[in-house]
């Protein structure tokens, strides 16, 4: 008798006398007493079939029409129920979730739990936690026993996520045909630095970092990393420090919401910029990268004056609109890009953390071949990713029931 069949069919035995067991149960599971609204009428007995870790259980429970305030489905609330789910069956199923494409993530519980389960209800059911997800990320603690730490750091960047056309109309693109095929969603990580390495290299904390990502407006997002960051223990930070790239809506979440953190540009992106100024610059290939990796070190050891007046004088008069815009770039950041002090005081001065997990986050999971997302559809996912790669997140996402309502 090979292994794997018995394996499988005490698996499948195992799992069935659970999944009677777990339905009696539930019929046993007492229910608060409803207070009926007046015109409030009670239908008992209303069979319905949920989803639990081990496969389809069978609940009868009343339901009360119109919902109200206690209304609805009382048993629901009392069990946990979430988008006809169990707290378990919804725990597994947000996790592949956030982990595959819904199709995959099927036959993973399959395969692996030995539950079924329709990909088309792993997608709603993460529509329907993702919300309540980012709202416990916001609300994500620090460490237990807070404790002053050296540096708070928060960076942000946004990444494109492709779109169904739906979600792209009226929106200009960078194509040449103008046309929008992704939508930006923006994405914060938060983390700390307590010690640096014995070259003074800064070392991050391990298990530090909180990640947070919406499609929501600069105005909104920057609310929700502040409320983040204050949560993480933004209060007993001695020093903040703000990473992010040129756009302007990033320094404005760093004006509005942390205007007591050093701003510092990624020095990677400013180093691009320096690259960009020295083709603008000199025609020739071979001469621009050579003058590049000049001025690349001038800013490094934060010679900002030095570059700009040799850029300006090899570039003459008038400046070409490339070379004006390069440079008023560099002007434009020049008190975020004092690298060489940054490095003194031992602080990171690239956002590799938030750029890294626009790859692994949003990349990995949202940016496949052939995919295509509705709003509401990439920002629950994206969500449950932040949960899930998130220190302390999962679990903290499920310490308490998600909904009040399945």
């Amino acid at each position: 008798m090979p292994t794997e069949w018995m394996e499988q069919t005490l698996r499948a035995a195992l799992l069935e006398d659970g999944r009677r067991l777990l339905e009696g149960l539930l019929t046993q599971i007492p229910v608060p007493a409803v207070t009926r609204q007046p015109g409030q009428r009670r239908h008992a007995d209303r069979r319905c079939e949920v989803l639990s870790v081990f496969g389809p259980v069978t609940v009868v429970r009343d339901y009360y029409h119109p919902p109200g305030p206690e209304g609805g489905f009382p048993l629901d609330r009392v069990l946990g129920l979430i988008g006809g789910c169990t707290p378990g069956a919804a725990r597994m199923l947000g996790r592949t979730a956030a982990q595959l494409p819904f199709r995959e993530s099927s036959e993973q519980l399959q395969e692996l739990a030995g539950i079924t389960v329709d990909a088309s209800q792993i997608q709603r059911l993460a529509q329907v936690i993702g919300p309540p997800a980012q709202a416990r990320l916001v609300e994500l603690p620090g460490p237990d026993a807070p404790q002053a730490v050296p540096q708070f750091y928060v960076s942000v960047d946004g990444t494109g996520v492709p779109m169904v056309r739906a979600e792209l109309a009226g929106r200009p693109g960078r194509g040449p045909d103008g046309q929008a095929r992704t939508r930006e969603i923006k994405l914060a990580a938060l983390f700390t630095q307590t010690t640096r390495d014995a070259e003074g290299q800064p070392i991050r904390d391990p298990d530090s970092t909180t990640y947070l990502a919406s499609f929501e407006s600069a105005d909104v997002f920057g609310g929700l990393v502040r409320r983040a960051a204050r949560a993480r223990g933004l209060a007993q930070a001695e020093q903040v420090i703000f990473l992010g790239d040129g756009a302007a809506w990033v320094w404005e979440i760093a004006r509005t919401g942390f205007p007591q953190a050093v701003q510092i540009l990624d020095y990677y992106h400013a180093s691009e910029q320096v690259v960009a100024l020295a083709r603008a610059v000199y025609p020739d290939a071979e001469t621009a990268q050579n003058w590049a990796r000049r001025w690349q070190s001038l800013l490094y050891d934060s010679e900002l004056d030095e570059l700009l007046a040799e850029a300006r004088t090899a570039a003459g008069a008038p400046l070409t609109e490339a070379v004006r815009r390069e440079l008023d770039y560099l002007e434009r950041n020049r008190a975020r890009m004092d690298y060489r002090h940054y490095r003194t005081q031992g602080w990171f001065v690239g956002s590799g953390e938030v750029e890294a997990g626009c790859k692994r986050l949003i990349g990995q999971r949202l940016k496949q071949s052939g995919m295509f997302w509705h709003e509401a559809g990439a920002a629950a996912v994206a969500s449950l990713r932040c949960a899930l790669l998130s220190a302390g997140g999962w679990e903290h996402l499920w310490r308490q029931p998600l909904l009040q309502a399945a």
